[in-house]
């Protein structure tokens, strides 16, 4: 069945194909009886507005891209998912991509949203300097930027995430607590959260008095592929556990480092918590079936998401599509649940 046009309406109704155009768009200049009229008329023949054209007119594309490392690891997701809550009752299109935490790939989709046209980006960065000004010229040139997650980088831009230091503060004094002094810190490379929660750890350790120990505190480049860092792990905690100074407890400072340490640990048949207790950044929905419970912190995932699309949605409804200059820098509180795993 052919289409039916604006042109084919206005020569069946005898209206100007300007009335019929402005009829469709809810316009003021239209009495209320006559765009009533129209629409019926419409909706009974099967019309269906271009909102591309529409759109293309207006240059704009209605796609938010987004780009995170993994949309496996459940807090990315979770992040996802928060954007698409908010973002089912609009006419905006979602672009997910993965960017592995490889900078090269990162910016080979940085370009291609670039050449989309997308409106604006939401993005939990790798870092690299590169992409960063990729992104900076970006928002030079009018395109909103979120950061996501990874919020430590100099660019000015919409920010949201935690207080990463604070959050680990307090699970390194939850340790400390229980009496363990000799605590290994398992974080990533990523400057965008690493550098705070590693500042968080040895901050606590100083103001308790504890002697930093640079055999402690191990830091992976994640990108490596999984069984690399899988046997990085083992490699050290093996090492550690069998020296003359081993750990009392291990604090793991990212949702893939939490699951991979604890793989590692069994691999090695090493107990937890028993030698070793654990508490480590986890957002999987169902940590307490883990054998034993397993004490984690947890992010305000879906939070993050939503907050996200507000603020684009809120700067590309504007009339001007203006973006302001007071960045806003929203840090969102995160849990500490204590389980059997850290006792």
């Amino acid at each position: 069945m052919k289409k039916i046009t604006i042109k084919d309406i206005a020569k069946a109704m005898g209206y100007s194909i300007g009335t019929i155009s402005k009829a469709l768009s809810n316009s003021h200049e239209i009495s209320p009886v006559t765009k009533v009229e129209i629409q019926k008329f419409a909706n009974e023949h099967g019309y269906q507005s271009n909102q591309y054209a529409k759109l293309l007119r207006k240059g704009r594309t209605n796609i938010i891209g987004m780009i995170v490392p993994s949309i496996g690891n459940p807090f990315f997701s979770q992040i996802l998912e928060g954007i698409e809550r908010e973002m089912s009752e609009t006419t905006y299109n979602l672009i997910i991509m993965q960017s592995a935490d490889d900078p090269k790939l990162e910016l080979k989709h940085l370009e291609m949203l670039s050449k989309k046209g997308a409106d604006a980006v939401v993005i939990a960065a790798t870092g690299n300097n590169i992409s960063l000004k990729y992104l900076q010229n970006l928002k030079d040139h009018g395109i909103p930027i979120v950061l996501i997650d990874r919020t430590n980088y100099a660019i000015n831009t919409y920010k949201i995430g935690i207080d990463n230091f604070k959050v680990v503060y307090q699970g390194i004094s939850q340790l400390i607590h229980q009496g363990k002094r000799k605590i290994l810190f398992i974080s990533n490379l990523s400057p965008g959260t690493s550098t705070e929660r590693r500042r968080g750890y040895i901050q606590c350790l100083r103001d308790f008095d504890i002697a930093y120990n640079s055999d402690y505190l191990l830091s992976i480049e994640t990108n490596s592929g999984r069984m690399e860092v899988l046997e990085r792990l083992k490699s050290h905690i093996t090492h550690l556990v069998n020296s003359s100074n081993p750990p009392e407890a291990i604090f793991t400072a990212s949702d893939q480092l939490t699951y991979l340490t604890l793989e590692a640990l069994q691999v090695t048949g090493i107990a937890v918590p028993n030698p070793l207790p654990l508490i480590g950044f986890a957002n999987f929905q169902y940590t307490n079936i883990f054998q034993p419970s397993l004490s984690s912190i947890v992010q305000p995932s879906h939070e993050i998401g939503s907050q996200a699309f507000a603020i684009l949605n809120k700067i590309l409804d504007s009339s001007d599509n203006a973006i302001t200059t007071s960045y806003q820098n929203i840090e969102l509180q995160a849990s500490i649940l204590a389980r059997k795993s850290s006792e």
